[in-house]
């Protein structure tokens, strides 16, 4: 099982990333799993001038380039984003972006979220679900929401959302067990 968690949240140990290694944990120990803090990363959006599409390749030369292989690389991605003024954060947008070109080449890869944030999560959730099924992706539930507030704190006021969490990364391995037949799920 070759699996790309995607942290969209410039915060490495924050909420996002608390709900995102929760439902990493319920991978199988055989899993590979590769982990991408986009925050860490020095990358741009797309520079529009579609030669990806002529070339098959994002030409654009920065830190993206290996996120881009590991995605064609996993059979199944997990993305963690905070919602940032109704939307995925702009790391997650940029990488959406630059996927352009890929047409076809995230075809039956099995797709999963973690969302943190306060209000308009629907949004969010909205462009990850877009994302997904216009790479032919097969969106595996309906992923995991956790309601953090700044001025409050954070995930211990969602009692939920780390079971959400856990839940999604269990539905993303029952998913695998059904697309590949390799018996890894619990249940």
């Amino acid at each position: 099982m070759k699996v790309l968690a995607i942290y969209g949240s410039p915060r490495k140990k924050g909420n996002t990333a608390k709900m995102l290694d929760a439902a990493l944990m319920e991978f199988p120990g055989e899993a590979e799993i590769k982990r991408v803090y986009l925050g860490e990363l020095n990358f741009s959006g797309c520079c529009s001038t579609r030669d990806c599409k002529m070339l098959g390749y994002c030409n654009v030369n920065d830190d993206l380039q290996q996120v881009l292989k590991d995605m064609i690389w996993a059979e199944v991605i997990i993305f963690g984003s905070p919602s940032q003024f109704a939307d995925v954060s702009s790391q997650i947008k940029m990488l959406m972006e630059r996927t352009w070109w890929m047409k076809g080449a995230l075809r039956n890869k099995i797709g999963g979220y973690v969302i943190t944030g306060r209000r308009y999560i629907e949004s969010t959730i909205n462009t990850l679900h877009a994302f997904m099924l216009r790479h032919r992706m097969i969106l595996g539930g309906s992923g995991a929401l956790g309601y953090t507030f700044t001025e409050m704190g954070g995930l211990e006021y969602d009692p939920l959302a780390i079971r959400d969490a856990h839940a999604t990364g269990a539905r993303l391995v029952e998913l695998y067990d059904i697309v590949y037949g390799k018996g890894l799920s619990n249940k």
